[in-house]
């Protein structure tokens, strides 16, 4: 039996795949010309940038000034030249860091998957919701199935550990909006969740219950990136079946040196704080599930 780690799949079977130029949208694509003809050769006037980009010299002003107001190229006013702006600069920058968390986190997800037999995912925040980026798969028949790009609302399940980090205007945002409740353990009174997000702070790591689908557990802990941010989160799912006290007390610890290593990985080298260290304690009288 494989447990999907969740019904919201990337797309629909019956979608077509996106190919060619068939669903692409002239305008952005014309824009992107200009933008990667500003990049790749900075400084140069409105007439240049026409002829480089194949465009109309018309159409190269319009699509200059929509790209100057979202940050993206600044217009020199003593030679009337355009250069790339601080929005592509951080554009750049994020692209840079999304493409090392990749490279540096799929070894540590390996070594993990492997240690302890388990589908391991490392998720990002999209929104409001997380997204899975990436992922390892043991190969017996009953385990959790992870899917690229599958999405999961923020207040449930391993996304709980991203909503702890949020900011507390975020924070407040989401829970005086109506939550929705994906299965019997998905906890949507706004004042319980704000005493589970206190505690996931407080102990450094998220443990949680068939909150997604029913039928399996989840451990994650956060990853940071070079600025103490929490950039990502390493979680582990596995049928609930193979999750008692004994295997839970063992799979946290786990699960938080494979986050830290990723995170001295990526830059940082600040203690996240006592909390981070603190020993996971499962009551075996509880079977690892809440009461």
């Amino acid at each position: 039996m494989t447990v999907k780690a969740s019904s919201q799949l990337p797309s629909s079977p019956a979608e077509p795949a996106v190919m060619g130029t068939k669903y692409t949208v002239d305008a952005v694509d014309k824009a992107m010309a200009v933008l990667m003809t500003v990049a790749r050769e900075p400084d140069l006037g409105l007439s240049e940038i026409a002829r480089r980009s194949g465009e109309l010299k018309a159409r190269t002003f319009r699509l200059l000034r929509t790209l100057e107001a979202r940050g993206m190229v600044v217009c020199r006013e003593s030679d009337r030249t355009y250069r790339l702006g601080y929005n592509a600069l951080a554009l750049g920058g994020l692209a840079r860091r999304q493409v090392e968390l990749f490279q540096r986190a799929r070894p540590v997800l390996i070594r993990l998957g492997r240690e302890v037999v388990e589908t391991i995912q490392l998720r990002v925040r999209d929104g409001d919701h997380t997204m899975c980026i990436a992922s390892w798969e043991p190969s017996r028949e009953n385990k959790v199935s992870a899917q690229i790009g599958c999405h999961r609302p923020i207040h449930a399940g391993s996304g709980k550990l991203f909503l702890a980090h949020c900011d507390a205007e975020f924070q407040d945002r989401l829970l005086s909006e109506p939550l929705r409740r994906l299965t019997e353990r998905t906890t949507v009174d706004p004042n319980d969740l704000r005493r589970q997000l206190r505690t996931i702070i407080d102990q450094g790591y998220a443990v949680t219950y068939g909150e997604v689908e029913v039928g399996y557990v989840s451990v994650c802990a956060p990853v940071f990136g070079a600025d103490g941010q929490m950039a990502a989160a390493i979680n582990l799912a596995a049928p609930d079946s193979r999750m008692q006290a004994e295997d839970l007390n063992r799979a946290i610890p786990l699960v938080k040196a494979a986050a830290r290593t990723l995170s001295i990985l990526l830059g940082w080298t600040k203690m996240a704080g006592k909390r981070s260290h603190s020993q996971p304690v499962v009551s075996p009288s509880t079977n690892g599930l809440p009461r």
